[in-house]
């Protein structure tokens, strides 16, 4: 084994800020103030449909199960949960989404209320994710800043980013799913890799680095890929026998397991001493570590055969112990399951297009997704051309981040900025070298710019959402509410369709045996053990050991036959015939124990019902 001398030497090491653009420094918090004005009023457009009758209204079906955990944590601190005993009846389960979003967010939000900005937490907390499309625009700004942009491409890639169809599903108003947050961290991480890269020597910029990827977990467990663009960084810089200095890449090391320690403390599923991807455990640590490992390796061992052959032989030692892992992993990625694959973000961008039409995912993505092939393909050929740059880190976390995209449409904040910043790059790099067509060049920029966000302006901007995000919402709303009233005064399991789960858990003090977590196994047996209820007759369910005290019944889709009858589609495959019995069957064929509390019918031109909510009484028919 060879090591290198000791010296902080980079081999040619890039002038610090080489790739800094002339931008005045007074100019970029004048431009950041005014694109984020501009991407918040974009965020705002959906206000109506988040604030309906009075009521706050989260938008997405686990937003609602956010809220409801937040606002248990801002109303009192002590109490916040990582084992929540309402969902998956009656055993109840270990929440995979790690503690920090929630946590924070319900610190936020109680201050917020404690300095009198509301007396109602979910007026406060429906705008956090507006609030936050500033952080995403400062970053971008400086990640374009720290790629050499110069002032106007900087301000058309924040024009992107306010466009975006992508970001009011982020940041819009009432979305307080997480991603938002995984939106921070993907362009943190970056702009710290590249504010490090261009000064390597600095132990400051490598610990900001490390910290950065070492709490990003504690918002998401899948955000330790965020170490992967890194990694593959200082690889290539050390098969090019270039070296990070050692001091720094060592402060990296540290920072990363400190911060990773940090957030792994308070995490129930750490303490419990888990090893698993799908909960905030050891899992994280140990891949962590396994990062700080082969950056110092890389870092200390000149580039030689042999020195190759160990790396690979550590790399192929660290991977056994997580192979367990690729599984599960892989089946929550590739959404090779039953219960998954009918979840629409589950698909990948080409399956949309192939079942919805090319124009949908262009109304998701701009039109941009169109050419996200030929976007991928120049990010690889310029990682090969600046092999020796700092902003080798860009173009690879560009290809993760593309990749990731392709994967589901649910990931897409990994690869947003990078449908359009590499292009801007590309003609930065242009102009530089035939100053005469800069204006022509930014003029058409601009306009393709224009014409790739027409989709979002014309279907994003004008057309506002539905409530929740769910066509369905408004419908079964009164039964919620119902739900609610009798659930505050006699709680028990509710059976409803896993998508309703986390509805009833946000509204109700009841228990649901499904919602929509469907990642371990436990997930998918509850949700196979729902669509097996629902499969029996009403009579049947009487006899099952799930003690189920409410039962809301709904169609998925209601359509209408050319003979004028209607065809009900419920949510499970099979033959519904509980959901047969309890919505279609007359109200005298339903047996007594079933005490309907209220139902929902379909308004014109249809006629008929859509939703019922029932109380069960196993003694009814008994007594009578």
């Amino acid at each position: 084994m060879t090591f290198r001398a000791p010296n902080n030497m980079w081999k040619e090491a890039p002038t610090p800020h080489k790739h800094m653009p002339q931008t005045n420094r007074w100019l970029l918090p004048v431009i950041w103030v005014a694109l984020t004005a501009i991407a918040a009023a974009v965020c705002s457009v959906n206000l109506p449909t988040v604030h309906i009758q009075g009521e706050y209204i989260p938008q997405g079906n686990d937003s609602f199960y956010h809220a409801r955990r937040i606002l248990d944590t801002a109303s009192d601190p002590s109490s916040f949960y990582e084992y929540d005993t309402k969902i998956h009846a009656p055993e109840g389960s270990l929440l995979n989404w790690p503690w920090g979003y929630d946590y924070v967010l319900g610190r936020i939000v109680r201050v917020a209320m404690q300095v009198g900005l509301s007396n109602d937490p979910l007026a406060i907390l429906v705008w956090i994710p507006v609030a936050a499309v500033g952080v995403s625009m400062a970053l971008l700004l400086l990640i374009g800043r720290a790629a050499g942009l110069s002032t106007w491409l900087l301000i058309l890639s924040g024009l992107c980013m306010a466009l975006s169809p992508t970001t009011p599903l982020l940041h819009g108003v009432g979305q307080i799913d997480h991603h938002f947050a995984e939106l921070i961290f993907v362009l943190a991480s970056l702009a710290a890799g590249l504010f490090w890269l261009n000064q390597p020597a600095s132990r400051g910029r490598a610990l900001l680095l490390g910290i950065v990827l070492g709490v990003a977990p504690a918002v998401h467990n899948g955000l330790f890929v965020l170490q992967i663009p890194v990694l593959l960084t200082s690889f290539a810089f050390w098969l090019q026998d270039r070296h990070l200095p050692r001091t720094t890449v060592a402060a990296l090391a540290a920072a990363l397991l400190i911060a990773i320690t940090a957030v792994l403390i308070p995490s129930l599923s750490f303490r419990e001493g888990r090893f698993e991807f799908s909960t905030l455990s050891w899992f994280h640590f140990y891949v962590t570590a396994c990062t700080a490992v082969m950056a110092v390796l890389l870092s200390r061992l000149a580039f030689t055969r042999k020195n190759l052959a160990i790396i690979a032989l550590v790399a192929i030692g660290l991977v056994i112990p997580i192979l367990g892992q690729f599984n599960p992993a892989g089946t929550f990625l590739t959404g090779a399951n039953e219960f998954l694959s009918q979840i629409s973000e589950m698909k990948s961008p080409l399956a949309l297009a192939h079942e919805s039409g090319a124009a949908t995912v262009a109304r998701i993505y701009s039109f941009l997704i169109y050419i996200a092939p030929a976007t991928f393909v120049l990010c690889l050929l310029e990682a090969w051309r600046e092999r020796s740059s700092p902003r080798l880190i860009f173009w690879l976390t560009s290809i993760t981040g593309l990749a990731l995209l392709a994967m589901q449409i649910r990931l897409h904040y990994f690869g947003d900025f990078a449908l359009y910043l590499p292009w801007l790059i590309e003609l930065e790099n242009f102009v530089k070298k035939r100053p005469d067509l800069r204006r022509k060049v930014l003029l058409g920029a601009s306009l393709g710019a224009l014409l790739s966000y027409s989709m979002s302006l014309r279907y994003q901007l004008l057309v506002p959402t539905v409530p929740a995000g769910d066509d369905s919402f408004l419908a079964i709303r009164p039964l919620l509410l119902k739900l609610r009233d009798r659930c505050a005064s006699s709680p028990g399991i509710v059976l409803a369709d896993n998508n309703a789960g986390h509805y009833i858990r946000f509204y109700t003090d009841c228990s649901v045996i499904s919602n929509n977590f469907l990642l371990t196994p436990q997930h998918f047996e509850k949700t196979a053990e729902v669509k097996h209820l629902f499969s029996l007759p009403a009579s049947d369910l009487l006899k099952e050991p799930v003690n189920v005290k409410y039962i809301l019944v709904r169609a998925l889709e209601v359509r209408q036959r050319d003979n004028g009858k209607l065809n009900y589609l419920f949510f499970y495959s099979g033959e519904p015939r509980l959901a047969n019995d309890l919505l279609l069957r007359p109200a005298s064929s339903v047996p007594p124990d079933y005490k309907l509390l209220d139902q929902v019918d379909l308004s014109a031109p249809f006629s008929g019902p859509y939703a019922k909510l029932y109380e069960l009484d196993k003694g009814a028919s008994v007594a009578n």
